[in-house]
C-alpha cells in the first residue's frame, strides 16, 4: 500500500509520485466578486485531479454554479527553486442527478475550467477560471490569489 503523501512536502511528489491526498483551495477576491472553492483529490501516480468546483457570488439573484471537475496536475521545476510551481488545469461540468435506470443522459456541455499555479507547497498561487451558470449563456472569466484551507 502506498504511503500517504503529506502536501507540505513536494520534493517527496517530485521524486517519488505516491500517494493520494486531499487539496482544499479557495480563491481571494475584492469584495462582491466570484469565489471559487475547490475540494480536490489529488492522485500523485497518474498525476491525475478529481473534485468539486463551487463558484459564489453576492449578487441578485445569488451565483452559485456547482461543477465536477477533474483533470491533471503537473510539477513545474525551473533551475531557481523559488520558481518552481505546480499547475493544476481543471474541466468541469454540472452535478447532473438522472433517475434510477435512466439510461445513460443528454450530452452535457463544460460550465467550468481553470488553470491553477500554486507555489511548491501547495499554499497559495493564482486562479484563471471561467464559469457560466446556463448551458447556453456566456462565459465569465475570472482571475484571482488563490490559497489552501485547512
Amino acid at each position: 500500500m502506498a504511503d500517504v503523501l503529506d502536501p507540505a512536502a513536494p520534493e517527496a511528489f517530485a521524486q517519488n509520485r505516491v500517494g493520494l491526498f486531499l487539496l482544499k483551495l479557495q480563491s481571494v477576491g475584492m469584495p462582491g466578486a466570484p469565489t471559487n472553492t475547490l475540494m480536490l483529490t489529488v492522485y500523485a501516480p497518474t498525476q491525475t485531479v478529481t473534485g468539486h468546483s463551487s463558484v459564489h457570488q453576492a449578487i441578485n439573484p445569488p451565483l452559485n454554479v456547482e461543477s465536477h471537475v477533474s483533470g491533471n496536475l503537473i510539477f513545474a521545476t525551473v533551475m531557481d527553486k523559488e520558481k518552481s510551481r505546480i499547475r493544476i488545469d481543471l474541466a468541469g461540468w454540472p452535478e447532473i442527478r438522472l433517475p434510477g435506470g435512466a439510461g445513460i443522459g443528454p450530452v452535457i456541455p463544460e460550465n467550468y475550467n481553470a488553470q491553477i499555479l500554486l507555489k511548491t507547497d501547495y499554499s497559495e498561487g493564482t486562479i484563471r477560471f471561467r464559469f457560466r451558470d446556463d448551458f447556453m449563456s456566456e462565459w465569465h472569466s475570472v482571475s484571482q490569489e488563490i490559497k489552501r484551507v485547512d
